[in-house]
């Protein structure tokens, strides 16, 4: 008997058409069935052809009379696909979608698609009971602010220990709610914890591992797909502050209607915009203007800084708060060691190595003063490499090959506060910086400075230092020379440095933030 589609009799096997049932019912029978094809032969392009119109001859008979087969099973995966296929895109006939759906509860399908379905409704449910918990997340009136702790998931730095020391000292304020949020609000197995564990305190909470209960909070495609709505996520915290202790708000905030408090440190992308990469001023400077749209206020940590933000005219005084920073989180360290190989004279850098820190001034002048007193005291930088500095690694060997130059890089806090009492100086030559920590850190220490002669240094170190002028390679080097061999001055700037550096507190620090964070809070 021939076949239907290509009347071959050598195909096999042949499906005999019933008088009653047209053509393309038949069509659909044999997708479902999965009836083999040829692969071979020139009646087989005839059949392919045939076959690929069938889901959309099929779609446009509302009419044709289907027969009843739902004892029939498909016989491979292409077949099963095709009648979905058909079912679901070209609108088949109810009986014929019967057909497709029944062979899919067998394959697996219908139930992959239930447990999706129920991994939504569970993520909603979740959502909702998170929002209405929220509503009420303060019975106690105390003030709810969420900060961005992502500074603890890297080596802490300047911004790092600022945001550490104030939550150290706001721990057991009252009438703050402290909430932490870190890189992610969901549960992510793979991710690295944080550096510092944050302080504790009846004011702090953090806030991680967020997930719908039970087997659907496990389940990587429901976090990834709550990854995506963060923002919205954070949102239904209804948090009344958001603090950002760096101006770069993270993306969680976006959608939060909260006051926003955001802390400025420095403005050197655009003080000096050759000393940052391209990509990252331009990204840094499209981040200030958004930030200080949104910001209900801004903490500058020095009037330097607060009076260079003002003079851009992108916010007004009313809302700008210069707040100093605390006298280091070494002040309290009196043990610990410094690292092997420390020389027994030197005197010390702290900071990331980056071009603000004008360290190639350093590197000339030590290299004229050891050509004429081999005995001169070495150089010790202490920071992390940073970026655009590959040129001064390349001098650091020839120095260090030299004997005059040594960098452990980036120390524990034991050691490095070790290495500030040991230290004959303090040097810091920067081009410009927002506040200062490593003067106050040694004057802290009862070690003498020697800092550029740059506004904020004179704000920060008043007549407690020994400045410089900071493209003066000759005044830099006349100035640590007479320190190194002048015993009587370094007596006299290390008590000078002990008094000036009391005026520095985290306790007022942490106190006055909290004031901004309130101000904020009432203001809007």
């Amino acid at each position: 008997m021939p076949c239907w589609i290509c009347e071959s009799s050598a195909c096999s096997p042949p499906i005999r058409v019933p008088d009653d049932v047209s053509t393309q019912s038949i069509m659909f029978q044999q997708l479902v069935t999965g009836a083999p094809r040829r692969r071979d032969g020139a009646e087989h392009g005839a059949r392919r052809r045939v076959w690929r119109r069938a889901p959309k001859r099929l779609a446009g008979s509302e009419s044709l009379p289907i027969p009843p087969l739902h004892d029939l099973a498909p016989r491979n995966s292409a077949s099963l696909r095709s009648a979905a296929r058909a079912s679901r895109i070209h609108g088949v006939p109810a009986s014929a979608k019967d057909v497709a759906s029944e062979p899919g509860k067998e394959n697996g399908i219908r139930a992959r698609r239930e447990r999706a379905a129920a991994g939504v409704r569970a993520a909603g449910d979740w959502l909702r009971r998170l929002g209405a918990a929220a509503a009420g997340a303060s019975p106690d009136g105390r003030l709810t602010v969420a900060v961005d702790v992502r500074a603890f998931w890297e080596p802490l730095t300047g911004v790092g220990w600022y945001l550490y020391e104030l939550l150290r000292h706001l721990a057991a304020a009252e009438g703050l709610r402290l909430r932490l949020y870190g890189p992610t609000l969901f549960p992510n197995p793979d991710a690295p914890g944080p550096v510092v564990d944050p302080p504790r305190g009846p004011a702090i909470e953090m806030v991680t591992g967020l997930a719908p209960p039970g087997r659907w909070g496990r389940r990587r495609s429901v976090l990834r797909a709550l990854r995506l709505m963060e923002p919205l996520v954070f949102a239904l915290q209804r948090n009344a502050v958001l603090f950002a202790p760096n101006f770069i708000l993270p993306r969680a905030f976006r959608l939060s209607r909260g006051a926003t408090v955001a802390t400025v440190h420095d403005l050197a992308f655009r003080r000096l915009p050759g000393t940052v990469r391209e990509e990252t001023r331009a990204a840094l400077d499209a981040q200030f203007h958004r930030t200080l749209a949104r910001a209900s206020a801004v903490i500058t940590v020095s009037r330097t800084v607060r009076d260079e933000l003002l003079a851009t005219e992108a916010i007004g005084a009313a809302r700008v708060t210069a707040i100093h920073h605390g006298p280091g989180h070494l002040s309290t360290r009196k043990g610990g060691a410094p690292p092997p190989g420390t020389p027994g004279r030197y005197m010390l850098h702290v900071g990331t190595i980056e071009p603000r820190k004008n360290i190639e001034l350093l590197l000339g002048v030590w290299e004229s003063w050891v050509a004429d007193d081999p005995a001169a005291p070495a150089l010790l930088l202490c920071g992390r490499r940073g970026w655009k500095s590959e040129a001064l690694h390349a001098a650091f060997d020839r120095a260090a090959a030299a004997g005059w130059l040594h960098h452990p890089g980036y120390v524990d806090d034991d050691a490095l506060a070790a290495l500030y009492r040991g230290a004959l100086a303090v040097v810091c030559p920067s081009l410009y910086e927002g506040f200062g920590l490593p003067l106050v850190e040694g004057m802290a220490a009862g070690t003498p400075v020697v800092a550029s002669d740059i506004p904020v240094f004179r704000e920060v170190a008043g007549d407690a230092a020994v400045f410089a002028p900071v493209h003066d390679p000759a005044a830099w080097k006349r100035a640590l020379v007479a320190l190194a061999h002048d015993e009587i001055l370094r007596g006299r700037l290390a008590e000078l440095g002990r008094e000036r550096a009391g005026g520095f507190d985290w306790a007022a620090a942490a106190a006055r933030t909290g004031e901004v964070l309130r101000r904020a809070a009432r203001d809007g």
